[in-house]
C-alpha cells in the first residue's frame, strides 16, 4: 500500500521505522525530489519527524494501557458523580488520540503498517476502557443516570463539527509541536468518556445509552481521522496522487461522513423538536397560571409524534381545567396529539404563612407555660407541707398564689413553706409566686378536702 513518495519514512524507497530514531533522505544525488515539488531537505525531513513522532504515540505498549486504565476509571468516576471537571481531568489523561492521529497520517501516506498498528492499539484501548468502566459499574452502589451520562447518548451533527474541527486544530498542532493546543484538542474531542458510557449501559442493560454512546465514539474517532488525512494530505504528506485517485480518495471520506450524519441529523431533529416543544409548553403554561403562581417542575418529551407533559404547579386557586386547557393550546399551536398531566399544589400566601407562624409560637407559648405549671406546682407541694388544693394557677399571668394560714401553720412549717417558695421563685423567675390568705370560708372546705 506504500506509494511512491522517497524522503518520508515508510513511504517508497525510506526504510519506516516507528519509534522515529531513523528518517530518510531524499535520494543520492538529488538535492530534492522531484514528487516534492520544490520542497528541500529540511521540509521532507520535518515532515519524516512528524511522521515519526504520530507512529510513536500510536504504539500499543505499557504506558499507554496503563493511561488508558487510568482515563477511564477518572472518566466512570466522574460520570457516576456527575462532575464535569472530574470528566474534563479524564480527557486530558486519555491517550486515545494518539491512534486516531496514526490512522489519519496512516491514511495520508497510504502506510498500511501504520493503519493497523493504529487500529490495533485504538481497539486495545477500547476494550480496556469499557471494562473498567464495567467493573467500576458493578462494584459501584450508586448507579443513577446522571447528567453527564444522559450528555453522551444523543450525539448530533454538532458533536461531528466539533470533532471535525478539533482534528484540524490536531494535525496541526502536531505539525507545529504545540502541545498546548492538543491539550484543548483533547478537551473537545470526548473520546474516554463515551467508552465509559458504553461500559454503564452494559453493565445496567441500558442498551440505548451504549449505543448512543458509541455512536458518539466513533463519530469522534472518524472525524478526527478524516480530518486528520485531509491536512496531512494538503500538507503534502505521502505520495503524488493522480487528480483520479485524489477524488477517490476525499470521496470515500466524504460518503463515510455522509453515511454517519444520518444518525446525527436524525438526533439533531429530535432534539430541535423536543426544545420547541418544551417552549410552546411553556409559553401556554404562563399565559393560562396567574401571576402569582409559578412552576415547581416541568418536564417535556417526545414520545414519537407524540408530545408528553409532566410536572408540579404551586397555584393559589385551583384550577379543575388547566390539563386539558393546556393540551388543547399545545396541540394547536405544534399540530401534534399532546398528553399533560400536571399536579396542582395549593401555595401559601405571605398571609397565611404569618398567621401561621403567629399560631405556631402561641401553641409553643402555651406548651411552656404549661410545663412550667406543672413544676411549680410539683415544686411547691413537695413533702406535702402545702396541700395542691391550696396552690392556685394562673398560667395566662404567669402567676400563683399558695393559700395559708401562718397560725395554723406554726413557726418551723411556716419557716420551711418561706423556703420551698424562695426556691420555686429563684428557678422560674419569669413567674410570680405568693401567698394568699386562707378566709373563714374557705378553711372548713379545705379542711373536709384534706380529711377525705
Amino acid at each position: 500500500m506504500a506509494g511512491n513518495h522517497p524522503g518520508v519514512p515508510g513511504l517508497g524507497d525510506a526504510p519506516f521505522n516507528a519509534g522515529g530514531r531513523r528518517s530518510a533522505r531524499p535520494g543520492a544525488g538529488r538535492e530534492v525530489d522531484d514528487d516534492d515539488n520544490g520542497i528541500g531537505d529540511d521540509d521532507v525531513h520535518g515532515r519524516a519527524l512528524v511522521l515519526a513522532s504520530v507512529a510513536r504515540d500510536a504504539r500499543l505498549n505499557q504506558k499507554f494501557l496503563l493511561l488508558i486504565t487510568l482515563s477511564a476509571a477518572i472518566a466512570t468516576l466522574g460520570l457516576l458523580q456527575g462532575s464535569a471537571a472530574v470528566v474534563i481531568g479524564a480527557m486530558l489523561v486519555s491517550p486515545l488520540l494518539g491512534p486516531i492521529m496514526g490512522v489519519g497520517f496512516g491514511l495520508a501516506t497510504l502506510e498500511s503498517n501504520l493503519i493497523k498498528r493504529s487500529l490495533i492499539t485504538m481497539a486495545a484501548g477500547m476494550a480496556v476502557a469499557v471494562i473498567v468502566a464495567m467493573l467500576i459499574i458493578w462494584l459501584s452502589p450508586i448507579n443513577d443516570v446522571t447528567p453527564e451520562l444522559r450528555a453522551r447518548t444523543q450525539p448530533t451533527l454538532l458533536d461531528l463539527g466539533v470533532a471535525v474541527v478539533g482534528g484540524i486544530a490536531g494535525v496541526y498542532a502536531i505539525m507545529r509541536k504545540l502541545s498546548g493546543v492538543m491539550v484543548g484538542v483533547a478537551i473537545a474531542t470526548a473520546l474516554v468518556p463515551p467508552l465509559s458510557t458504553i461500559g454503564f449501559g452494559l453493565a445496567t442493560g441500558r442498551f440505548d445509552f451504549a449505543l448512543g454512546s458509541a455512536l458518539l465514539f466513533l463519530t469522534n474517532t472518524l472525524a478526527i481521522a478524516f480530518a486528520a488525512t485531509i491536512v496531512a494530505r494538503v500538507n503534502r504528506f505521502g505520495p503524488s496522487l493522480t487528480a483520479q485517485h485524489t477524488m477517490m480518495q476525499v470521496a470515500g471520506i466524504v460518503v463515510t461522513l455522509g453515511i454517519l450524519s444520518i444518525p446525527l441529523a436524525l438526533s439533531l431533529n429530535a432534539i430541535v423538536r423536543e426544545i420547541g416543544a418544551r417552549n410552546a409548553v411553556q409559553t401556554e403554561l404562563d399565559r393560562l397560571l396567574d401571576p402569582s403562581d409559578r412552576v415547581d417542575s416541568l418536564n417535556v418529551r417526545m414520545e414519537g409524534d407524540d408530545v408528553s407533559v409532566d410536572g408540579v404547579v404551586l397555584v393559589d386557586q385551583y384550577a379543575a381545567q388547566l390539563n386539558p386547557a393546556l393540551a388543547r393550546q399545545v396541540q394547536r399551536k405544534l399540530k401534534r396529539s399532546v398528553r399533560v398531566n400536571i399536579v396542582q399544589l395549593r401555595q401559601q400566601t405571605n398571609a397565611a404563612a404569618q398567621v401561621e407562624e403567629q399560631l405556631n409560637r402561641r401553641v409553643t407559648t402555651l406548651e411552656q407555660r404549661e410545663g412550667d405549671s406543672r413544676n411549680i406546682i410539683a415544686g411547691l407541694t413537695v413533702g406535702e407541707l402545702v396541700p395542691r388544693e391550696r396552690v392556685l394557677v394562673d398560667a395566662q399571668a404567669r402567676r400563683v398564689v399558695v393559700q395559708r394560714d401562718r397560725e395554723a401553720e406554726g413557726e418551723q412549717v411556716a419557716a420551711a413553706i418561706d423556703r420551698i417558695m424562695a426556691s420555686v421563685q429563684a428557678n422560674h423567675p419569669q413567674w410570680l409566686i405568693q401567698n394568699g390568705a386562707l378566709t373563714v370560708a374557705e378553711a372548713p372546705a379545705a379542711e373536709e378536702a384534706a380529711a377525705e
